[in-house]
């Protein structure tokens, strides 16, 4: 008996030091991807690097056409829209942004929430002179997309939001593994997430698990992991919390004019389907369009890229044909 207790508890101080190992390693920055290798990787043609002021915007501009300008959500980068890009570039100028502190986009000023991206939308587009655009948004970028509507009506020709919180989401209930790698984030490993993380989040948002490909896990394992990324999330949400959580965005939302399509999967786990209604109520001044989707989650537009680029497009080529018969 004895001799088993020494054993035991010889394994479990090889435990622990491994453990405390993994952990300094993690906050070390040890393995951490580099941002120059992250570039390397997903910064290659039509991408291209903007200086904005003193912001740097990782952009890609395809494609010729009425604008189309997309927003991607939070926690992700232009990439999600890959697939709707592919499918709007033929008949349109799709313009696609990283906008800080996500992807490869670098802001050195203190975040300003929301609010921020705004600002920053409205130096782009004057910078690139464009008088008249679409707006494309997920989740928090439909959110953008709504504030930056309400400010400017004469700009914006349509929204189209695939899934939109006009107000601070509901709680929600991630699984265990979701937790367990956040509380490790939280107090052990601030500047680091694995991979298996980002497996067991995007399943959890995913309406159909086996849709999630081993690439797009990748790809927000690097964009998320560049060196000093986190501690910018951290400072963009408590700036939202008082900039526009405090309030929400429902009165912004009754001062839109421009036609809206609502892109939404009946299983998303953030932003529930009965905010669909709740949504179309806060419109007040316009038409929105609803297509819900069967067993799709909190990305249409990486669960089936194909079928809600297509149904994009069909409503988009139907309001700048009835535009051009005004």
């Amino acid at each position: 008996m004895h001799y088993l207790l020494k054993w035991l508890l010889a394994g479990l101080a090889v435990l622990f030091i491994s453990a405390a190992a993994i952990i300094g390693s993690m906050r070390a920055g040890w393995w951490n991807p580099s941002l120059e290798e992250v570039k390397a990787k997903h910064a290659g043609a039509p991408s291209e690097f903007i200086k904005t002021g003193d912001v740097t915007l990782h952009v890609r501009d395809e494609g010729e056409g009425p604008v189309v300008i997309m927003l991607h959500s939070s926690m992700t980068n232009l990439r999600i829209y890959d697939g709707w890009a592919e499918a709007l570039k033929t008949g349109y100028r799709v313009i696609r942004i990283d906008w800080p502190p996500y992807g490869l986009s670098d802001d050195p000023e203190p975040s300003k929430g929301m609010p921020g991206v705004v600002t920053l939308l409205e130096q782009l587009v004057k910078q690139q002179n464009i008088s008249e655009f679409t707006l494309v948004g997920s989740s928090s970028g439909s959110t953008i997309s709504v504030l930056y509507a309400a400010k400017h009506p004469e700009q914006v020709k349509a929204l189209a939001l695939s899934t939109l919180p006009l107000s601070a989401p509901p709680t929600s209930e991630p699984p265990f593994l979701v937790d367990f790698f956040q509380y490790i984030h939280q107090n052990w490993t601030p500047g680091y997430l694995p991979e298996a993380y980002f497996s067991a989040f995007l399943g959890w948002l995913y309406g159909e698990p086996s849709r999630l490909t081993p690439e797009t896990v990748r790809w927000y394992y690097e964009t998320n992991n560049i060196p000093g990324k986190f501690a910018l999330v951290k400072a963009y949400y408590e700036a939202n919390l008082a900039a526009v959580w405090s309030k929400g965005a429902k009165e912004e939302a009754s001062q839109v004019t421009a036609p809206i399509l609502l892109q939404w999967g009946d299983r998303d786990a953030v932003l529930p389907e009965y905010l669909v209604e709740k949504a179309v109520a806060d419109f007040q001044s316009t038409q929105v369009d609803v297509i819900h989707y069967d067993d799709v989650g909190h990305y249409p537009m990486l669960e089936l890229p194909g079928k809600t680029g297509e149904d994009l497009k069909t409503w988009l080529d139907g309001v700048y044909q009835r535009k051009g018969q005004d």
